[in-house]
């Protein structure tokens, strides 16, 4: 007579060790970079057997995707704080975007693995690419919709929504493009780099709106 097979109980405090196993992977990441992460190395920052890796995740890339997406809202907290200030206290104030600016890069500075990965892999088919590319739309979601509030009402064709995603687009490049050079170029001054975002936006900013004005009526595309 065949014994039926029982199944798989949960392990205790299975939930636990995943999640540990996740903030060991964003803080090598973070402090050491892709290269220095195994599934051995993670096993043992939390005291588990290799194998024991497998329980709570299929491959080493699906960890680091997880962790990868931690980092990422993290990065997108902070810049949903910067978001919130500026609409509260005077998103045209070029004091206030300097210093948001200057925020964000420290960030991305402290984060310059995730930067790396994202500039990389985040049109990657891979599970990593994926969840990079969550995290880079979010970013951008949440760019585009503050963005849309200052060409709303300038009555365009889905609340100059278009126009707002090409603006957004624009100060994400610049921002990706700053982290890079401030960590290629240590030297580099953060006060002359925010203050050069701030310019650009706020000068790019306002002449998307007053080209907008001009042409109150948009070309069709019928």
């Amino acid at each position: 007579m065949t014994v039926p097979r029982k199944k798989r109980q949960k392990r205790p405090h299975g939930e636990a060790t995943r999640e540990k196993l996740i903030e060991a992977t964003v803080r090598i990441l973070s402090q050491e970079g892709l290269d220095a992460l195994s599934t051995a190395r993670l096993a043992r920052e939390v005291g588990i057997v290799q194998s024991g890796f497998y329980a709570h995740f299929d491959s080493l890339e699906a960890c680091i995707s997880v962790a990868a997406e931690r980092i990422g809202e993290k990065i997108w907290a902070s810049l949903a704080e910067g978001l919130e200030v500026l609409g509260s206290q005077g998103a045209g104030d070029y004091h206030l975007v300097k210093a948001q600016y200057h925020r964000l890069l420290t960030e991305l500075q402290q984060q310059w693995v995730f930067v790396e990965l994202l500039i990389r892999y985040f049109r990657d088919p891979s599970p990593l690419g994926r969840a990079l590319s969550r995290v880079q739309q979010g970013l951008r979601n949440d760019l585009v919709n503050y963005l849309t509030r200052f060409v709303e009402p300038l009555n365009w064709p889905k609340g100059g929504r278009p126009q707002a995603g090409f603006m957004a687009d624009l100060m994400v490049s610049m921002t990706l493009s700053a982290v890079e050079s401030l960590r290629w170029e240590p030297d580099l001054d953060q006060e002359l780099v925010a203050h050069l975002l701030a310019l650009q936006t706020l000068n790019t900013g306002k002449h998307l709106v007053e080209w907008m004005m001009i042409n109150k009526t948009p070309p069709s595309h019928e």
